[in-house]
């Protein structure tokens, strides 16, 4: 993971038409909304909309009014940041829209070797819940293309160019090369598979293409199926129907009665006790309401 090259918090306002707070933002929000003629500049870092809106943002909530510091959480240093999920990606991408989006609450500034150091711990919850709902951390539904795994080490040795490779072993390269061409004409490129269909009637051309094999050669020996899971839909959706007929442990049937917002505690729970952040921002717990409304 690479550090961020941009400031993170820009701490930047938004007010109302009777000049409160709604929420915080970044530059780039700011200008949105100035572009469109929706607000006006009260200074650099603060725009009041011209409109009447709708809901109150985020004006009841603390904890994102709040001059937010650029500083890792964990031990206050301010260079190498990123931005952490507490709830891992793969989790939270298949929850519910009302608790995945727009929610910065479960994004925190940790600098890279904090961050490096915790990924470990976390790698471990991981492993456990894989094993408690019987979700591999692979994922399911995988289809194996071990033809194309084969061909691919062909083209590879065909465009080394190789001198010690003898004639007849060319030849043989060129034929497995030309098999997976025709077979798997989808594959490839437009242009590419254009020049195979050309060759039909000469295949001996079909592996003197060195587009063709290149293309070959980054292609995956491994791709997710019609039917595939990640491991993280499969936690998610087992929570999501209160799944109890896996092997998991006492704790995470308890999770699971808790439904989605137990799993987030988890995680932010994780996190407090594994990284022992000790710059958290103010109002940050982990039994902070989970849904958006």
């Amino acid at each position: 993971m690479l550090p961020r090259s941009k400031t993170i918090y820009e701490n930047c306002s938004v007010l109302d038409v009777s000049g409160n707070l709604l929420f915080r933002a970044g530059r780039k929000k700011l200008d949105w909304y100035l572009s469109r003629n929706l607000a006006h500049e009260i200074d650099e870092t603060t725009i009041q909309l011209t409109f009447q809106n709708k809901g109150n943002g985020r004006s009841k909530e603390p904890f994102y009014l709040q001059d937010m510091r650029n500083i890792c959480v964990v031990c206050n240093s301010s260079s190498s940041l990123t931005m952490h999920h507490v709830v891992p990606y793969q989790y939270r991408q298949n929850m519910p829209e009302a608790i995945k989006s727009h929610s910065s609450f479960d994004l925190l500034p940790v600098c890279i070797e904090c961050h490096d150091r915790y990924e470990r711990h976390a790698s471990a919850l991981k492993k456990h819940l894989a094993e408690c709902f019987d979700a591999p951390f692979a994922g399911i539904g995988w289809i194996d293309r071990p033809d194309v795994g084969k061909a691919a080490k062909a083209a590879a040795a065909l465009l080394s160019k190789n001198p010690r490779i003898p004639r007849t072993r060319l030849d043989d390269l060129g034929a497995i090369v030309q098999r997976v061409a025709l077979d798997r004409a989808n594959l490839f490129s437009d242009d590419t598979r254009q020049w195979i269909e050309a060759c039909r009637r000469d295949v001996s051309e079909i592996s003197a293409n060195e587009n063709l094999l290149h293309e070959l050669c980054a292609m995956e020996v491994r791709v997710a199926g019609p039917d595939f899971r990640s491991h993280g839909e499969m936690v998610v959706d087992a929570v999501l129907r209160s799944q109890k007929n896996l092997p998991m442990c006492p704790a995470c049937k308890e999770m699971v009665d808790g439904g989605i917002p137990a799993l987030v505690v988890l995680w932010r729970k994780h996190f407090v006790e594994h990284a022992h952040p000790a710059h958290l921002p103010d109002h940050w717990v982990s039994e902070y309401t989970v849904c958006n409304k």
